[in-house]
């Protein structure tokens, strides 16, 4: 029985469905690349000739693709190896539209932030889903698929705040109006609001609370994903680059 990581592999060789996210070179001719795995979290894996033009393993290694591989620990040399697999589906559009490379650049920082949602078999089907979301809209919508994205992340992470009542007092809060929120994201009421704390516009609270389509207008969409990256930047301190958001928010 192997021990990796604290883990225990009954077997150095295993098959596993990944994503990845980067890969750097790794000496002359080889590439080191980092990968959301469906069992086994997020791992760094050598892929020996994935340099080379016709290396099967470039395939393999292609940011943001969906892939079966086979990895291969070696416990001397103590390293991951991609040995061989299949790629299922490629996000060729990712480099032809900037709104989805940038939406699925923030997700990756997302991933290594969070650690790969701690290893989580859910977290990995919802990045599946968010990543095959943006590959397959005919017409982009980035905001919409990362807010949606974003809060499902919060809820399997057990942070999802409540947006129907004050946090402080405990009043229910009016439907379909603008509220408050503190720095980690809770919704607080006007009577409980001290100093000048943000507000989370009615559409975007709508929009949430599933009563409503996207905000159509740029405000909107930019005061409610701003109130989703304050819950990310209070709970794991992600940082965001704000041109890559401006761009997320510039897709029609």
């Amino acid at each position: 029985m192997l021990r990796y990581d604290g883990l225990y592999l009954m077997n150095r060789l295993i098959k596993d469905s990944y994503i990845p996210l980067g890969a750097r070179p790794l000496g002359d001719n080889h590439k080191s690349v980092q990968i959301l795995t469906s069992r086994n979290g997020l791992l760094y894996a050598a892929a020996f000739g994935a340099g080379g033009k016709q290396s099967r393993l470039r395939a393999l290694i292609q940011p943001f693709s969906l892939c079966e591989g086979e990895l291969y620990f070696d416990p001397v040399k103590n390293l991951w190896r991609l040995k061989d697999g299949n790629c299922l589906e490629m996000r060729d559009s990712f480099h032809e539209n900037l709104s989805k490379y940038y939406a699925a650049l923030f997700w990756s920082e997302l991933i290594r932030k969070t650690d790969g949602g701690a290893g989580s078999h859910d977290f990995f089907q919802l990045t599946r889903t968010f990543l095959q979301t943006l590959e397959r809209t005919d017409h982009p919508n980035a905001p919409t698929i990362l807010v949606t994205g974003i809060w499902h992340f919060l809820d399997l992470e057990g942070i999802r705040p409540d947006l129907n009542n004050c946090s402080r007092c405990g009043r229910t809060a009016p439907v379909n109006k603008a509220v408050c929120y503190d720095t980690e994201g809770h919704v607080v009421c006007s009577s409980c609001r001290l100093g000048h704390l943000p507000v989370l516009s009615a559409g975007g609270r709508s929009y949430l609370n599933g009563e409503r389509e996207f905000p159509s207008l740029r405000f909107d969409r930019e005061t409610l994903l701003d109130y989703l990256l304050s819950i990310l930047v209070s709970s794991s301190g992600f940082r965001f680059d704000q041109a890559g958001i401006d761009i997320i928010l510039g897709a029609s």
